[in-house]
């Protein structure tokens, strides 16, 4: 456990970032298959080196999640409620039981892990002053995948299960619409893991917001300015103003409410930064106004390059898709994919045409069953793919969609080797995580789950109970 200042704190699972003996703590909560120094990094530093929290300490806190299932069963997990139970054990710890205020910041079940905390224990009363949590299925997962039956965690993440359903009545029973503490959830406007309709609907829109990002680079700000970490700062200085136009905007497009979006921000569509362009795009075309979607992106782009854009709209679809399974965004993803690729392709453009160009191959396998052969159109749009790769200047990305190209056309071991490339090359860890989440994906639908930790390992992210020893055998597809 914690010890006071000065002291070491070899548990694992505890992480002692800053302590000067204040009366504040903030502490800093993973989610599944997290650990206490690998979820938070850039978040933390940023918030240590912030002179405005210099009164602050700051911990993160961990417990067991791993991918592996839960065999053998002496040695499994723990489920969401007794997570909950260890937090609460922690914080009223000997190191920790003496701050008068407590703010929890939590990403993806650590989230759940504090809800529950929160409703069970007495250790909060009077003294949690914040609870922000990122991309956290509140209202649970329809599809927690296969290994719910044999992971606790995932278990109790299942939308229709008892943890989620008592969960869900227990805080409205307890604190309604209101919290007496200041509380947000967070969800990323990419994340393909926890829909919107689970991060944000249980609550009410005041204790909203939206961001852009995927289910991790939205707890990875590069700087103080990220969205992310000026929600927590505004937060906790206790001066959070009323949502601008464009977050009230992208809370309105996750919340489905497309013509709020499209009144909000078409009048003021000269004055908008990219990602508020592409917010107003995605509400065009789910009303079905996809000429207009793509007026606004050439009109605001006039002399900037709109390829970029286009893929992000693309993108957006492409995650509703993952998500929902509409076949109209499936459709309308891969002609704007198709068609920036070419339009790349006449400008040479080479780093447009190869990024567009991966994820037309991408969608290509993603629509297909996981025991049928790759389909043609993926191998092929994964050939030229790698043509422009070498055509384009040198870049991360670049060697990152080589691997990625590689992985669809059977070259595993060159995969592999692209990837270690790319995330040496990488210039950031939100780079590092978007190119792995990729690879990850294509690597598990064609190699099958076994394969991952190759993926994993070329990341370093490989966490010791999951090596299983077998690496040095190539995956089949």
């Amino acid at each position: 456990m914690f010890s006071r200042k000065g002291s070491s704190v070899p548990n694992p699972n505890t992480l002692e970032l800053r302590n000067n003996g204040s009366r504040t703590a903030l502490i800093f909560l993973h989610g599944f298959s997290g650990t206490a120094n690998g979820t938070w990094t850039d978040f933390s530093r940023l918030f240590v080196d912030d002179p405005d929290f210099s009164d602050w300490d700051a911990f993160s806190l961990g417990y067991p999640s791993r991918l592996s299932l839960d065999f053998p069963l002496w040695e499994a997990d723990p489920g969401i409620r007794l997570c909950a139970r260890s937090l609460a054990t922690k914080l009223t710890s000997r190191a920790l039981a003496g701050y008068d205020c407590i703010a929890l910041v939590a990403h993806s079940m650590g989230g759940l892990v504090a809800q529950r905390a929160v409703l069970d224990s007495a250790c909060f009363d009077g003294r949690l002053s914040h609870l922000v949590i990122f991309g956290t299925p509140s209202a649970g997962l329809v599809k927690a995948g296969l290994a719910r039956l044999l992971k606790f965690q995932l278990r109790d993440m299942d939308s229709g299960g008892a943890f989620i359903s008592q969960l869900r009545s227990d805080w409205t029973r307890e604190f309604g619409d209101k919290s007496p503490f200041a509380f947000t959830s967070v969800a990323g406007e990419v994340d393909a893991f926890v829909p919107p309709m689970s991060s944000l609907d249980p609550f009410p829109i005041s204790q909203q917001a939206a961001i852009p990002g995927n289910h991790l680079e939205i707890v990875r700000p590069a700087t103080r300015n990220d969205l992310a970490y000026d929600i927590l700062r505004r937060l906790l200085r206790g001066d959070a103003p009323p949502h601008a136009v464009t977050d009230t905007a992208r809370l309105a497009v996750e919340r489905r409410e497309f013509q709020r979006a499209v009144d909000l921000l078409e009048p003021r569509v000269a004055e908008l930064d990219g990602n508020a362009v592409v917010t107003l795009s995605l509400a065009l075309e789910s009303l079905g106004r996809s000429q207009a979607a793509l007026d606004v992106i050439e009109t605001w782009a006039d002399g900037r390059d709109q390829l970029d854009p286009r893929g992000v709209l693309a993108g957006r679809l492409k995650r509703r898709w993952l998500l929902e399974r509409r076949q109209t965004d499936f459709e309308r993803a891969l002609l704007l994919y198709t068609e920036s690729r070419a339009a790349a392709i006449a400008a040479g453009n080479f780093a447009q045409a190869y990024y567009q160009g991966i994820n037309v191959a991408f969608l290509h396998l993603a629509l297909s069953a996981d025991h049928d052969p790759i389909p043609q159109a993926a191998l092929e749009a994964a050939r030229l793919a790698l043509e422009h790769v070498e055509l384009a200047s040198p870049s991360p990305w670049g060697i990152a969609t080589r691997g990625e190209a590689l992985l669809v056309l059977g070259q595993f071991e060159d995969a592999i080797a692209a990837y270690r490339d790319a995330s040496a090359a990488a210039t950031s860890v939100r780079a590092q995580n978007s190119m792995h989440i990729q690879a990850a994906a294509v690597t598990v639908r064609i190699y099958g789950i076994d394969a991952r930790d190759h993926i994993d390992g070329a990341f370093g992210i490989v966490p010791p109970e999951r090596h299983t020893g077998t690496n040095d055998t190539v995956p089949k597809r």
